[in-house]
């Protein structure tokens, strides 16, 4: 048995949603700041220490303190009102900000990074608490397809605006656009509806998340396909550069986030992913594209054909939005932030000690041979986990 979901409505219902076209919109103006910010943060690093270990500290300081919430922390995010949070979140953002803007250093720079990581990953995880407990069922993919393509594009024009401003004048103007996106969203999400501003204690175990997941046998086989699905994200972006050069390596690099953003976007108006059945399916085309790639590479095919491989990748990649709709539809709407942030722990761990053994492979073995293990890993996830097959509990 596959179980129903209501038929996704498209966009246009979710922008007259009270909770859901605020949680977008703040979603969209914070995306695009905090990517703004890291590029300045990255450059700022990089000038500042004139080696590629500056941007890198930049990206390493992100995962600890955010596996750090999203795990030993994780039981403090379903205990306070979660509009209140959200607010106090993005004011915390605008805070840690203003410090590099103030002191555009190398030190104050990654310090800054981990713990706005920190923040990210919390206010990722209440923001989709928020979704389950006040937006409707049926706007619920559209909206993380809608969030889901904010990120995308975030990441696209916001790395490129941000990284044109540091160098044309100078971080601190790029810091402080990030800074102004922090409190424009506690503003917009300071107009959320009051009336679910209930105190949730006591604070749960910091393993309650982890108990949910593995109890649900549902959520245990579409958490799985998701793992599976995030050993590979960083793939084509890892194994372009060594694969296109001269003009065609930016499109190489960059056709798995395009084809990621077109498909969430299509995707997120339509009732496919909101189905178990259309997410597995998702996640085996997604195997099947990785599986292609590794026979391009192998042929070596021509660069135009690595980037439509890819772009099927990233397309591939977006079925997560109807997983965060399956997990918000099945888990308790009173420990959906911990069971977010549980799912975001894991997704940390997976994703960075993946593109290490994908990239490890690469090496020894060649780019086809990293294609052809990701693919046939996410191949025996979804056959084994079959989370489609099960029963599952309506809203």
């Amino acid at each position: 048995m596959t179980g129903t979901a209501a038929p996704a409505p498209g966009y246009r219902p979710l922008f007259r949603h009270p909770v859901a076209s605020r949680l977008v919109t703040a979603r969209v103006i914070s995306e695009l700041g905090d990517f703004v910010g890291l590029a300045a943060l990255l450059l700022l690093a990089y000038d500042q220490t004139r080696s590629v270990l500056g941007p890198a500290a930049v990206y390493a300081a992100r995962t600890l303190p955010a596996l750090l919430v999203a795990t030993v922390f994780s039981g403090w995010l379903d205990v306070p009102a979660r509009r209140t949070m959200l607010i106090w979140l993005s004011l915390a953002g605008a805070a840690l900000i203003a410090v590099p803007t103030a002191v555009p250093r190398p030190v104050p720079a990654i310090v800054a990074a981990g713990l706005l990581g920190a923040v990210r990953a919390a206010y990722s995880s209440v923001n989709v608490a928020v979704a389950a407990e006040a937006v409707d069922a049926a706007l619920r993919l559209p909206m993380f397809g809608l969030s889901a393509f904010a990120n995308l594009v975030g990441q696209v024009t916001g790395l490129l605006v941000g990284a044109s401003v540091t160098v044309a004048l100078g971080p601190r103007v790029a810091l402080l656009v990030d800074l102004v996106s922090f409190l424009l969203a506690a503003v917009v999400l300071a107009q959320l509806p009051a009336g679910r501003q209930q105190r949730r204690g006591p604070r749960p175990p910091a393993t309650a998340g982890v108990r949910i997941i593995a109890g649900h046998p549902v959520l245990r086989g579409i958490g799985l396909v998701t793992l599976g699905t995030v050993l590979s994200g960083a793939l084509p972006e890892t194994l372009a550069p060594d694969l296109a050069h001269g003009a065609w390596r930016p499109v190489v690099l960059a056709a798995s986030a395009l084809g990621g953003a077109v498909f969430v976007l299509l995707a997120g108006r339509r009732a496919w992913l909101a189905r178990v059945t259309g997410q597995v399916t998702t996640a085996a085309a997604l195997a099947g594209a990785l599986l292609l790639a590794a026979g391009l590479v192998a042929v070596d095919a021509p660069a135009w054909a690595l980037a439509v491989a890819n772009a099927l990748i990233g397309a591939g990649g977006g079925w997560v939005i109807g997983a965060q709709a399956t997990f918000a539809r099945l888990a308790p709407r009173e420990r959906m932030g911990q069971v977010e942030a549980t799912m975001v722990a894991a997704n940390i761990v997976v994703s960075g000690c993946g593109i290490f053994l994908l990239g490890g492979a690469a090496m020894l073995l060649g780019p086809a041979a990293a294609y052809l293990a990701a693919g046939l890993a996410l191949l025996a996830v979804v056959l084994l986990a079959r989370p489609d097959r099960l029963p599952q509990t309506a809203d």
